[in-house]
């Protein structure tokens, strides 16, 4: 048994096998990954009232309770309405889990939390990940916290914005020039098998703790709608384990008595990259789904342009047992769910994230009375290069009442440029 892992084995969601905990990741009966799962639970108290913090839900975690907690504020993140967006998309109603009120703007701050509180209890004084931005981003952040040392493999699909973000925290940064993430993966595990790092990657199939940090937006969720969750919840799929980890966040609260129906769960990809749907589609296995990675990623959504689902274990499940839907959407439908999020809420995502939005038009079994949670993962600061590339241009006036008058009468007719 690793230290600090008495109330938790390892399931896998494949045959269903529970095993000890140990370095070994694999099912031992059928040799799929395995995710950690609780065996003891906290009493339901914990779950009443309103979310304070991640670390809240600390008896549901992998950590052991004598760790000093590595943490710049994460988790407790806004429940936001968003009535214009229900009306359009003629739904009951239609709720934003803001995630980019997180320290580095992005649900991935959870993830990386957990995963790095993990490594130092450990003893792994350095960490290493493969990533498009948000891990990187919070992966150096919470290392430069902890006095720990970065190093990020950025793959093809990162944004400069992103890069600059994770280098600001002092983070060793290496391009990797290869279209395919897998590949990027390997050579990460690689250097931490030879230098001695900790794997901190957001890919349950590698390193099961770093993904457990996701499952705590499905208690807050709980708690934020006082036990009456949503019909369906949607959420961005890159690797999967946002939407798997939310998911097994719910079998928790099962577990502890709290839920007795799961809400249905939706994964948005890009068009130009659906393993997510092409798995869904074929029926495929997670072995099968191994077998076809996705092809030429082609697309402007690099944080969720991954060639295999690297929690498909979770997701895929996720997916079949809620009964829930794969959804692509195009990048023009992106950039449109991003226009009009922040045009409608004040909230400005990033263009991955806004897959999420898109999808919500396409939810399959819907009505008036329909209720849906959306799941904005990563903020749109991250990227304001690209924003930048498609603003309009700046009207200039001198400093003229008349001219003014004049702009404002113009633009009344122009709804680019007129006053929203």
């Amino acid at each position: 048994m690793l230290q600090g892992l008495s109330r938790f084995q390892f399931h896998c969601f494949q045959c269903g096998a529970d095993s000890a905990v140990s370095d070994a990741f694999t099912c031992p009966e059928c040799g799929s990954p395995q995710s950690l799962q609780a065996t003891a639970f906290p009493d339901a108290d914990l779950l009443k009232g309103r979310p304070n913090s991640l670390w809240d839900y600390q008896p549901l975690l992998p950590i052991p309770p004598t760790t000093d907690i590595v943490s710049l504020g994460e988790g407790a993140t806004p429940l936001v309405s968003a009535p214009a967006l229900a009306a359009e998309n003629h739904l009951g109603s239609l709720d934003l889990k803001n995630e980019m009120a997180n320290p580095t703007g992005s649900f991935k701050d959870r993830q990386v939390v957990v995963g790095l509180n993990w490594a130092r209890s450990q003893g792994h004084d350095t960490v290493a990940v493969v990533s498009s931005g948000n891990v990187a981003s919070a992966a150096a952040a919470y290392a430069a916290r902890a006095g720990m040392r970065a190093v990020l493999f950025m793959h093809g699909q990162a944004s400069p914005a992103k890069i600059a973000q994770a280098q600001a925290y002092g983070a060793t940064v290496i391009s990797v020039d290869n279209p395919s993430p897998q590949a990027v993966f390997e050579l990460c595990i690689a250097a931490c098998k030879e230098h001695g790092w900790y794997h901190l990657s957001t890919a349950g199939i590698y390193e099961p703790w770093n993904v457990e940090g996701a499952k705590t937006i499905a208690y807050e969720l709980y708690q934020q709608y006082d036990g009456n969750l949503p019909h369906w919840i949607v959420a961005p799929v890159g690797g999967g384990g946002l939407l798997g980890g939310l998911w097994r966040g719910l079998l928790d609260l099962k577990a502890m008595g709290l839920l007795s129906d799961l809400p249905r769960l939706a994964g948005a990809q890009a068009a130009g990259c659906a393993p997510l749907k092409q798995a869904i589609d074929n029926d495929w296995s997670l072995e099968e789904h191994l077998e076809h990675p996705w092809e030429n990623p082609d697309t402007i959504a690099g944080a969720i342009a991954d060639d295999i689902l690297f929690d498909g274990h979770t997701v895929l499940p996720a997916i079949r047992q809620t009964w829930g839907a794969a959804i692509n959407v195009t990048d023009d439908e992106m950039i449109a769910a991003q226009t009009r999020l922040a045009r409608t809420t004040g909230l400005l995502c990033e263009i991955a994230t806004a897959a999420a939005v898109a999808a919500t038009a396409k939810l399959p079994v819907v009505d008036k009375n329909t209720r849906v949670c959306c799941i904005v993962s990563g903020s749109g600061l991250k990227d304001l290069g690209r924003l930048a590339e498609s603003a309009i241009p700046v009207p200039q006036i001198p400093a003229d009442f008349d001219a003014l008058n004049s702009l404002l009468d113009n633009a009344g007719t122009d709804t680019d440029t007129a006053p929203q």
